[in-house]
């Protein structure tokens, strides 16, 4: 909990809402790089360990490779639409307003009849709501994006008392929540949802609404949920894991055992004027294909997605810069550029299993001689082939773009298995075999290149065809074309 921290909002539309003004300024796009760049933590002192155990206490820092954050290209953009998704969803719902009190009063009257909601919908709230669709690959940093984006924006902030455009002093006793964030899973019912919605809310205002509330109807539910978003101050509604919403029926029905769709979600907040945001897979597209008119609601104020990453992009190159430590390895290594292609090409652009490969194979070669430690393309192949041989057909999915099933291979969970966090003793030692019969391979290959002639390879490497476009090669999932293809404007 944060004291408010009001500024005069340049916006006039905006200005005079404490619940806006009071969230301050949002952070530069110079201090946003700064907060959410997690570098490679490298600190390490052998002066007094056994030589002997120095392998094992490098092993133990490659681990920190797994922390690396690189703010992506598209975090501004995110960090952005999420603050001013807070800021649409207070625009008609300012404290100071005598009319306030009015759409909780719309509320109770609509307490029999939550969706159809003729009383909060004279309020003319639905126009100015806010949604906005965030999709993309598995493994490629969507959520990791909106923690650290929701972690630079004060989620409950103290008013006590606020300077109106007059000049005048105002008591204003409340404790404002700017949004809460949930995970939808395993296309769970509208009750199970609500409840979530509840507990979310519960977390940072020690109300007991869930609790409260773990015996009532959908319907009752509803209204909970609804007067507990206005009470506290909440904007925006964050959901993630969106492709598990049911598809939208053309009749919304309320029920406990009634599966959740989006259209259900979105009569619940836009009609009150809070702000949705949903996050999920390019699964997630498929939802829109089925209706229009929650396609146009959905992406009122756009969509993101986000495909392989760019090998020549700005943040592949930073993201390659910071995990290929190979000044730890003892050994000379391929040349960096090099490096960076063939690590796009095995992990197709996709951030977390790069991060993983790289880790692997650098813990892989610090089992060799230290002439053998030698960071090149065929050490990558070999660990990939050994150890990530239950990824080959999602990454060959990505490169044909084929990114349905890319998905239901579940490669987030296929890359748990192929590199756990924490290994058992007994996988340990299967790496140790492993990395000894690769030094065995690369010590005959070496044996091989001396007795004969040798032509090397041209350094310079091309850019691979494989390599994905996330705006050429989504384009025919894209929302907008979903809209065209149903005969709906963009």
């Amino acid at each position: 909990m944060v004291k408010a921290k009001y500024i005069r909002h340049p916006n006039s539309a905006l200005r005079g809402n404490p619940l806006i003004e009071g969230l301050g300024y949002p952070l530069s796009r110079t201090q946003l790089h700064e907060c959410c760049n997690r570098s490679f933590v490298r600190d390490l002192d052998l002066n007094e360990v056994p030589v002997e155990l120095h392998g094992y206490y490098i092993r133990s820092l490659l681990n920190n490779l797994l922390d690396v954050h690189i703010c992506q290209d598209e975090m501004i953009e995110v960090y952005e639409t999420i603050r001013q998704s807070i800021e649409v969803g207070y625009r008609k719902r300012n404290p100071l307003d005598p009319d306030h009190q009015r759409l909780l009063a719309a509320i109770e009257r609509d307490k029999d009849s939550p969706l159809k909601a003729q009383n909060i919908k004279r309020l003319n709230l639905l126009g100015d709501s806010f949604s906005y669709l965030l999709c993309g690959l598995s493994g490629r940093g969507k959520t990791s994006m909106i923690h650290i984006a929701l972690n630079h924006i004060d989620q409950v902030i103290e008013h006590d008392e606020y300077v109106d455009l007059d000049n005048n002093t105002v008591a204003l006793s409340f404790t404002q929540v700017t949004y809460v964030y949930i995970q939808h899973h395993d296309r769970r019912g509208q009750k199970a949802l609500l409840i979530s919605i509840l507990e979310a809310i519960d977390e940072e205002t020690n109300e007991g609404y869930a609790y409260g509330n773990r015996n009532s109807s959908v319907k009752d539910l509803i209204n909970s949920v609804r007067k507990a978003v206005i009470l506290h101050g909440i904007a925006t509604i964050i959901i993630d894991e969106a492709q598990n919403f049911a598809s939208s029926p053309k009749d919304v029905k309320i029920g406990t055992n009634e599966k959740t769709s989006m259209k259900f979600v979105e009569e619940i907040f836009n009609t009150i004027g809070a702000s949705l945001i949903f996050v999920g897979t390019f699964s997630t597209l498929e939802l829109f294909s089925k209706e229009v008119t929650i396609t146009r609601r959905t992406i009122r104020h756009g969509s993101m997605t986000l495909a392989s990453c760019d090998v020549e992009g700005s943040f592949w190159k930073r993201l390659c810069n910071e995990i290929l430590v190979t000044d730890l390895l003892a050994g000379a290594s391929d040349d960096h550029v090099s490096l960076r292609q063939h690590v796009h090409y095995l992990s197709a652009g996709i951030p977390a299993i790069a991060v993983s490969l790289v880790n692997s194979t650098l813990s892989y070669l610090t089992y060799n001689t230290p002439e053998n430690q030698t960071l090149t393309i065929s050490a990558l192949d070999y660990v990939f082939d050994k150890q990530f041989s239950l990824l080959r057909e999602p990454i060959r999915a990505l490169h044909e773009g084929n990114y349905h099933q890319f998905e239901d291979l579940k490669p987030m969970l296929l890359l748990e298995k192929a590199n756990p966090k924490n290994k058992t003793e007994e996988q340990i030692r299967g790496i140790q075999v492993q990395a000894q019969e690769m030094e065995a391979r690369l010590h005959q290959k070496q044996t091989n290149l001396l007795s004969g002639f040798v032509q090397m390879p041209s350094a310079e490497k091309p850019t691979p065809k494989y390599e994905v476009d996330a705006t050429k090669e989504s384009e025919a999932l894209s929302p907008t074309n979903f809209i065209s293809l149903l005969g709906g404007n963009s």
